[in-house]
């Protein structure tokens, strides 16, 4: 059968760092002819999901990623009051908006975007489909405690990976009969114990709920790809440190694909 023929939804999921080892997973998708018709992100899945519904390609996010050294950047991180946050996030904003997004809306991508971010007053799971790129993803990716809760339009926004780690929903809404989720929440084994300090403490303490709700989605009409990761709280905001999720990402699509050919037959 003409590969060509198959079309996935991907949703991508939450994870910092983990991120890295969506750009290997898409690659590949994208190498077998396997179209890509729409995409829905949490957290870092958003920033990536987003980027490839824009341009279609991957590659060009890995490299301008790649080129920044460990002082680059924490060039990115501008402290906030304590009591609101760890970092403002707006030097993390300028730096996405120049290298990825522009001023670029949800109407000029290439394909159908949905970002996942949380309304944190009402307590449940937002879908962003219109307005700018930037915005949405500025919203899915602050994480309670190290960014302040981000505002578009007087309304106010926490992590899409909170609630939703892996945004299947909107794709199902699209009516879109296969439908890949990639689920960076899973792990080796847990960490012995340490010291934690405040940033360690508060990743953890969200990772661990959001590997539950992660765990939550099974279906015929979703593949999951579920890389492992070894637990390592206070490097999953070191985005310099690249190439170990890279070739996780790489090992888990190299190992399920036949698979997700066969699956996509059915």
């Amino acid at each position: 059968m003409n590969q060509k023929n198959h079309k996935i939804g991907m949703a991508l999921g939450s994870g910092a760092v983990r991120g890295y080892a969506l750009v290997p997973i898409i690659k590949r998708i994208q190498e077998e002819d396997i179209e890509i018709k729409a995409v829905s992100g949490s957290s870092v899945g958003a920033l990536v999901g987003a980027y490839y519904a824009l341009y279609k390609e991957i590659d060009s996010l890995l490299e301008n990623a790649k080129k920044m050294k460990r002082k680059d950047w924490l060039k990115l991180v501008d402290p906030n009051k304590p009591n609101i946050s760890l970092i403002k996030g707006e030097k993390i904003k300028n730096f996405l908006k120049h290298q990825y997004y522009g001023d670029a809306t949800f109407e000029e991508t290439q394909i159908p975007l949905v970002v996942c971010a949380t309304d944190p007053i009402k307590r449940k799971s937002v879908y962003i489909e219109k307005g700018k790129i930037i915005d949405a993803v500025m919203a899915s990716i602050s994480i309670p405690g190290i960014f302040p809760p981000y505002k578009i339009k007087e309304q106010l926004y926490i992590d899409g990976g909170v609630l939703n780690p892996v945004p299947v929903k909107p794709l199902k809404d699209m009516k879109i009969k296969k439908i890949v989720g990639v689920n960076l929440m899973g792990y080796i084994n847990q960490n012995p114990d340490k010291e934690m300090d405040l940033i360690t403490t508060l990743l953890n303490t969200s990772y661990i709920m959001m590997e539950q709700i992660a765990q939550r989605e099974e279906s015929k009409q979703i593949f999951i790809l579920d890389p492992k990761f070894k637990p390592d709280p206070p490097n999953m905001l070191n985005f310099y440190k690249w190439n170990d999720k890279y070739k996780i990402g790489e090992k888990v699509i190299n190992k399920k694909i036949t698979q997700l050919k066969d699956w996509l037959k059915r």
